[in-house]
């Protein structure tokens, strides 16, 4: 059953807005945009009623608009209009507005505009658990604005997003995913040019960021076998040790930057080439099915020369880049569809923007004047090579794939299971490794006592730390 007040939200939520503001002190208009998050934050978001933000239409390809943050602006827009009406969140001004002159400088207020854009490399599964089954059919349409999407030519939407709580909107970052709940309105591109194209906007009320799942409490280790043996079976021929590497790539996430706990990166060698280059490996079917968030990239000259991997601005406007992932994807690159052929600059620099993620968990993003600033990504790689090692990239584990039978078949058609529960114990695994704190403290220690020992035998003139510097600075 739907709460009254959700439903009185969702139908007139500026009416809502309103009469917040009419509650509101007279003296306090900073607050307010703070105010109106709170309470739509407590009726979309509570914990005693979870499924209250499921009440409302969401964005999605089966409801597109006539959600990851990718580049930020700042907007004005006048705050108090007349006979005590609010302003902003779509509030158009009325002829009463015009004749008034409200036009009061100190009534100005910042807006912080973001676009937003669908969250690239969801897995199917995933998508369907937080959008409600399409009830109509909506016309396909080529999306706004598609340079602002990582990954060229796929299904989208992008839709402009203001945020008015600005204290709130500072917590966000390029890449994050986040739930919006808002206005939905239009208006022009270029708001100088009302004649520029028309893109839909969304007058944010409030926002959630994700926050880790708790482990369910029903599992066990015998989870674990039951997954490395069917990852083994599924898709990697028999190959016990390669599918417990495999496991252990996918519960890996950077724990800390200060001292680098980075996830490692992966490269599955030895492993037979399809009959076609466009065909994927079954493993890549099994990852999608298990992760919520997963991306194939089978890799080839063409894609490499033609495709950028770091975002980069032109004319003032940011390019979304293939590598502009959010945290927690995995990537499997796929390196059967290379051929003989000329690795060209921009080849040559998607190589080394993977590269960069596998060793330092950043991407460079690209401005003119060839300034280059590192942003921090959580991105686990795992590479598949025919050869003994990758063709592109050092990678921190390599294992070459022993299959128990020669007549192992690799590559299947795609198929559907529900893997409920091997989710639940990747998920939970990410989740333990985050309370593991003694580990992460011991090893600061280590690097400090190398530190030391290092100058301790400089001291002494010696070119190594020896047992003996070591043993003494231990002491």
């Amino acid at each position: 059953m739907v709460a009254v007040q959700v439903i009185e939200e969702i139908s007139n939520p500026r009416k809502v807005i309103q009469h917040i503001y009419d509650c509101r002190d007279r003296d306090k208009l900073d607050g307010f945009p703070s105010a109106v998050a709170k309470h739509f934050f407590d009726v979309f978001f509570n914990p005693s009623d979870p499924h209250a933000v499921n009440q409302l239409p969401s964005l999605d390809l089966s409801h597109p608009p006539e959600s990851y943050t990718s580049g930020t602006l700042h907007e004005v827009y006048l705050a108090n209009l007349h006979n005590n009406r609010c302003g902003g969140w779509g509030i158009q001004l009325s002829q009463s507005d015009y004749a008034q002159d409200v036009f009061d400088s100190s009534h100005l207020r910042n807006t912080t505009v973001v676009w937003a854009v669908s969250v690239p490399a969801e897995s199917p599964w995933r998508a369907s658990e937080i959008s409600r089954p399409a009830s109509t059919s909506f016309p396909t349409r080529p999306p706004f604005l598609p340079h602002k999407f990582p990954l060229p030519g796929a299904p989208h939407i992008g839709v402009r997003v203001k945020i008015y709580d600005n204290p709130d909107a500072e917590k966000l970052r390029s890449t994050y995913v986040v739930t919006f709940v808002g206005i939905l309105s239009s208006e022009p591109l270029c708001s100088e040019d009302e004649s520029s194209l028309e893109v839909p906007v969304l007058h944010v009320v409030c926002h959630q960021l994700p926050s880790a799942r708790e482990p369910a409490a029903n599992l066990d280790l015998n989870f674990r076998k039951d997954l490395v043996e069917w990852i083994s079976h599924e898709a990697l021929g028999g190959d016990d040790e390669a599918a417990e590497w495999i496991l252990l790539q996918l519960t890996s996430k950077v724990y800390t930057r200060t001292v680098p706990l980075l996830p490692p990166s992966l490269t599955i060698s030895r492993f037979p080439q399809p009959s076609s280059p466009a065909i994927l490996p079954t493993l890549s079917h099994v990852l999608e099915e298990l992760l919520p968030q997963y991306l194939p990239i089978p890799l080839s000259l063409d894609l490499l020369n033609t495709t950028s991997f770091q975002p980069e601005s032109k004319e003032e406007d940011l390019h979304s880049g293939y590598l502009q992932l959010p945290p927690g994807t995995t990537t499997l690159l796929t390196e059967s569809g290379i051929q003989e052929g000329k690795l060209l600059e921009r080849g040559i620099m998607n190589v080394r923007a993977i590269q960069d993620v596998m060793i330092s968990q950043t991407l460079e993003y690209i401005f003119p004047f060839a300034c280059r600033f590192p942003f921090d990504t959580d991105i686990s790689i795992i590479v598949v090579s025919e050869g003994r090692k990758s063709a592109f990239f050092q990678t921190s584990i390599n294992v070459p794939l022993r299959c128990s039978s020669t007549n192992a078949i690799l590559y299947k058609p795609k198929g559907r299971k529900k893997l409920t529960v091997y989710r639940s114990y990747i998920s939970a695994c990410r989740a333990m490794s985050e309370k593991v704190q003694h580990i992460q403290e011991d090893f600061e220690d280590l690097i400090h006592l190398m530190k030391l020992a290092r100058l301790l035998a400089a001291s002494q003139l010696q070119h190594e730390v020896t047992i003996d510097v070591w043993n003494e600075r231990r002491s």
